[in-house]
């Protein structure tokens, strides 16, 4: 039962945003964000339902005495992380109810205003903007290699651990204190935006301007990731690196070398189309090749996976509008060739 705390916090979470949302329906509505902000509702929802199964899915041989332990260990960082919110944003509200000036000084509309009169929007800054997105699939590739190497050193066996129970209690641990640090902060901002300090508004200066009336993107794709931790590692190492490393490639390579645009109304370009195409295609086969060990798959089927994904991936970077690729790339692409390893 040591899941609990972590489950509730996901579905308090979940709670909090419907309300938010069913509070600003008619604006979310009309800036066509209500159906994106409905889907980070359910994802929360899901991964809350799906966190008191993900240590052990893949590691039968875990104990319930280890696997109580790590259960206990993530929620107890979680809820400390809640915590330290809890107190930061409830001081922050009550200095600023007791000075006016305080008040006026962390004015959202103020905030957004000189948000947009510095955006820039040149490569240099589209790629500072994607380095967050970056970090996540760095962090699931370095502790995946971590726990690859203490496990053929024989560490993890005498602690009741593999190089899954121990690797995805990190990722999932890391993973999720993200998540509940900026969807407490985003909904701060959108809702009391004077009762966020200072130091985490400093997170805001990568996002871009469509972002200021929602969510940050970030969130939702983190969450996104959560259905494949139950894949075999390539497969869910591939969706990771296509939803960050490609849609990054796309964009950097549209930034840096568009000149034709992908379609009207559309700042996309034909070149960064290509260009995340193609990095999809690679992405599949270089981790289907380097962790071949850890999936049972011949060539045939990874060309396939590699095909599969890329014409999913163009899809969506071509039709979307509304809804986020970082929800959509991860769950459809992953789900292609999950079925694709299945069959």
């Amino acid at each position: 039962m040591y899941y609990l705390p972590t489950s509730f916090i996901f579905f308090g979470y979940a709670f909090f945003t419907f309300l938010y949302i069913i509070k600003k329906r008619r604006e979310k509505i009309q800036k066509h964000l209500f159906v994106n902000e409905l889907l980070i509702v359910l994802l929360l929802i899901n991964a809350g339902v799906m966190f008191p199964f993900m240590y052990q899915f893949n590691s039968p041989l875990l104990s319930k005495n280890t696997l109580n332990f790590l259960w206990f260990l993530s929620s107890l960082i979680f809820l400390v992380e809640m915590g330290v919110w809890a107190i930061t944003l409830i001081y922050n509200y009550i200095i600023s109810k007791k000075n006016p000036a305080i008040m006026d000084q962390r004015d959202y509309k103020k905030y957004c205003n000189k948000f947009i009169e510095n955006w820039s929007d040149d490569l240099k800054s589209e790629f500072g903007r994607k380095i967050l997105h970056l970090f996540t699939s760095s962090v699931i590739l370095f502790f995946w290699t971590i726990g690859g190497l203490l496990e053929n050193y024989g560490i993890l066996e005498p602690l009741g651990l593999d190089i899954y129970s121990f690797s995805y209690w990190w990722i999932i641990t890391i993973g999720f204190a993200f998540v509940f640090m900026f969807q407490v902060a985003d909904l701060a901002r959108l809702n009391k935006f004077y009762i966020l300090p200072n130091w985490a508004k400093i997170w805001y200066l990568s996002m871009r301007k469509e972002e200021l009336d929602t969510f940050i993107g970030s969130t939702p794709l983190v969450l996104s990731f959560v259905p494949f931790i139950f894949a075999p590692f390539p497969i869910f190492a591939a969706v990771v690196l296509i939803t960050t490393g490609a849609d990054a490639i796309a964009c950097l390579i549209g930034k840096k070398f568009g000149k034709h645009i992908l379609k009207k109304d559309s700042k996309k370009t034909i070149e960064g189309f290509i260009g995340g195409g193609i990095s999809t295609f690679l992405i599949v086969i270089i981790i289907m090749i380097l962790y071949n060990s850890w999936i049972s798959i011949d060539s045939i089927k990874i060309l396939l996976m590699a095909i599969i994904a890329t014409i999913i991936f163009l899809l969506i970077d071509f039709y979307t509008e509304n809804i986020s690729d970082n929800i959509l790339n991860p769950i459809f692409t992953g789900l292609a060739m999950w079925l694709i390893f299945l069959i």
